[in-house]
């Protein structure tokens, strides 16, 4: 009688192979952007375990950390609202858009309404509401994807105001972050110097440098932007006074003659931000002309701005009746466009109800719609959302 061998059948699947071998499954995960690895911690009790250990946060941190724009957020959590990046795209991580994604509310439900004061990467810097021009008494460090936050007190051993506060975090080097504050020597707005407060997540320490500095008073030391190592603040007529963080020294970096022929009180509005590809750029809208301007690009060497782009919405008169002709439009971000050349950048504009993105280049546009409503969803101060695993 013929018999016949049939081969035996394996115990396990290849997926609960992998599931079984930490070191795999932990090298496949880091790969995961952090949204979709927020829900994989449902699996089960041994993936929550694993994708919440701080060790795997900050190796997933420093493999992912060039993580593309998800959003746009207004500034408070006051009639909160964001642009998603794409337009159709959710970064609240449901299936569908989610109108009434609120981040912030995980410290306004505690502390009342707050205000964000600077992005960074993915780490929100925010504080009470109202606090930024008043002076800061505390302030709370926010990551969005993972509904982690952090509040910090400001040591109080001297009289202190608190003029701004900036975010220095570069998940590309560390996945630790630093606090730079601007503290008014006397504890007055009004005096000419000041010291620098440094607060570090890998100490979890406050620490106040020896030195004082003198305050240049064309200077905006409320709002700084975090960029090559260091943290800029904008002068009236473009100037920059700049923190190198790691060398811990203040750097000026004097204007180009053209900017002192602009006329500031012209000025109708001021984008200054980095953008993708690690540049930074300035952007002055003056009146009468609004649909024409110079985008501007700081040297990393520090030898000063060049134009990067003569930009002319003009075009855009024609297709959008209201909005670029009277100047009701602002700029969110200027982001590289990928598949092309190397110099090739696209700037996205909010319009009420859309986001136009321009190709200075190219003079080529898209438009997305995002509401039946002819409202704004961010104004101008508005911050640049990342997902990040990166614990606070």
């Amino acid at each position: 009688m013929e018999q016949r061998v049939y081969p035996k059948r394996c115990s396990k699947t290849l997926a609960e192979t992998v599931t079984n071998i930490e070191e795999l499954l932990t090298e496949i995960l880091l790969r995961v952007p952090a949204k979709p690895l927020l829900r994989f911690k449902c699996v089960s009790k041994h993936w929550l375990s694993l994708i919440s250990d701080p060790k795997f946060c900050h190796r997933h941190t420093l493999q992912n950390p060039n993580s593309s724009i998800s959003a746009v957020f207004r500034h408070s959590s006051k009639n909160f609202s964001f642009i998603s990046i794409p337009p159709d795209h959710d970064p609240s991580g449901h299936d569908h858009i989610s109108a009434r994604w609120n981040p912030l509310s995980v410290i306004a439900n505690r502390y009342g309404h707050i205000d964000i004061i600077h992005s960074c990467n993915g780490l929100f810097l925010c504080c009470p509401h109202g606090e930024k021009n008043t002076g800061i008494s505390t302030c709370f460090v926010l990551n969005p994807t993972t509904n982690q936050f952090l509040t910090l007190q400001f040591p109080r051993a001297e009289p202190s105001y608190i003029m701004g506060c900036s975010l220095a975090f570069d998940p590309s080097k560390s996945p630790h972050y630093k606090v730079i504050c601007i503290d008014s020597i006397y504890g007055v707005v009004e005096c000419q110097q000041y010291k620098i407060l440094i607060y570090s997540s890998e100490t979890r320490t406050w620490r106040l440098l020896d030195s004082i500095f003198n305050m240049n008073q064309r200077i905006d030391y409320e709002n700084g932007v975090y960029w090559n190592g260091a943290i800029h603040w904008i002068g009236l007529f473009c100037e920059i006074s700049y923190y190198h963080v790691d060398e811990e020294r203040v750097k000026f970096v004097k204007s180009t003659p053209h900017c002192y022929q602009k006329k500031w009180q012209d000025r109708e509005y001021s984008y200054f931000k980095e953008s993708s590809g690690g540049h930074l750029h300035l952007i002055d809208i003056y009146k009468p002309c609004l649909t024409k301007f110079e985008v501007l690009e700081m040297g990393r060497d520090y030898s000063g701005w060049f134009v990067k782009y003569n930009v002319d919405l003009d075009p855009l008169c024609t297709s959008f009746s209201t909005g670029f002709r009277y100047g009701v439009y602002f700029v969110l971000f200027l982001d590289r466009v990928e598949n092309e050349e190397e110099d090739s950048s696209s700037l996205f504009l909010h319009i009420p109800g859309q986001v136009v993105s321009w190709n200075p280049k190219s003079k080529t546009f898209k438009s997305f719609q995002l509401t039946n409503d002819q409202d704004f969803l961010v104004e101008e101060n508005n911050y640049l959302y990342k997902e990040t695993l990166a614990c606070v």
